[in-house]
């Protein structure tokens, strides 16, 4: 696009998605549950737009905003985390954010941006925590020396859709009252956890050398199963600081079982795996072939 009304231009693309929305709407109703979620918009607007930024466009439970300095994106990373905090639980529920931000070269036809920025920013927002915002080391190397230092890195990762390896940093937001503390989070090597997952005949160790895995029917999957109620590209584990976290990205879920507790079903969610417990993807453990054991070493 070359016309007069499309232009390319440097800037950072920010992502802020709420979480656990979904389950809002079931559990308070859906008209108690939009309040509170556009409430919870209205305020990380203006936290974007405190910080020099512009809101081009809403994306579901979420919106997509850009900076022409990058700086001025992890500053409202922890305005807009903080603002989340702040709201008031719903029927036992705290809402969190996610944030995930890139910077690059966009297109931009008259208020909406497009390209290979946009798309990335994208991706490391699937990838992006609860209370914590993920960026890559594009904007890492723009940023002033006092956010680099905030910033511990990740396992690069390959983005769905994007050719190359991905570099990933991330930003951890922790709300005290008024005071955010933004830390980089470092662990001792003999300190380092380890998980050990068991599929059938084979078992797999993730630690600092290998820190995740990728599960689902994919030839490419770390543990491939045959279940055709998996996804392909079903869920990861991955190691994050000195815990291993389980992120679902399937059509019909994740079963997981933890230390004997009660079998629960994530769903485009997380959780921190902890001492021992059982996966199976896309039904329950109890009626699946393909469990997967997992135990925390």
């Amino acid at each position: 696009m070359t016309t007069a009304a499309s232009q390319s231009h440097d800037c950072t693309v920010l992502f802020a998605d709420l979480a656990g929305s979904t389950q809002l709407y079931e559990r308070i109703g859906d008209a108690v549950a939009f309040k509170l979620i556009e409430q919870c918009l209205q305020g990380i607007r203006c936290e974007i737009l405190k910080c020099g930024g512009r809101v081009v466009k809403h994306t579901g439970d979420g919106l997509m905003a850009v900076f022409h300095d990058a700086n001025d994106a992890p500053d409202a990373a922890i305005r807009i985390h903080n603002v989340v905090q702040d709201l008031p639980r719903a029927s036992g529920q705290k809402l969190a954010v996610r944030v995930a931000f890139h910077t690059g070269t966009v297109i931009q036809s008259k208020d909406d941006v497009f390209g290979d920025t946009v798309n990335v920013a994208a991706r490391l927002l699937e990838l992006a925590s609860p209370g914590r915002a993920i960026t890559s080391a594009e904007t890492v190397r723009q940023l002033k020396a006092e956010w680099r230092t905030l910033l511990h890195p990740l396992q690069s990762r390959s983005l769905r859709g994007v050719s190359r390896l991905t570099a990933l940093f991330e930003l951890v937001c922790e709300s005290a009252g008024d005071l955010t503390v933004v830390q980089s989070v470092k662990f001792d090597a003999e300190d380092s956890t380890e998980l050990r997952l068991k599929f059938r005949s084979r078992s797999l160790i993730l630690n600092t050398q290998i820190p995740s895995a990728r599960l689902g029917r994919a030839p490419s999957s770390d543990v491939r199963v045959s279940d055709t109620r998996a996804s392909r590209e079903h869920a990861y584990i991955e190691l994050r600081g000195d815990k291993f976290v389980l992120v679902d990205r399937s059509s019909n879920g994740t079963f997981v079982t933890i230390d004997d507790e009660r079998e629960f079903v994530l769903s485009h969610e997380e959780v921190v795996l902890r001492k021992w417990g059982h996966l199976a993807l896309g039904r329950s453990c109890v009626d699946s072939t393909d469990v997967i054991d997992f135990i925390c070493l």
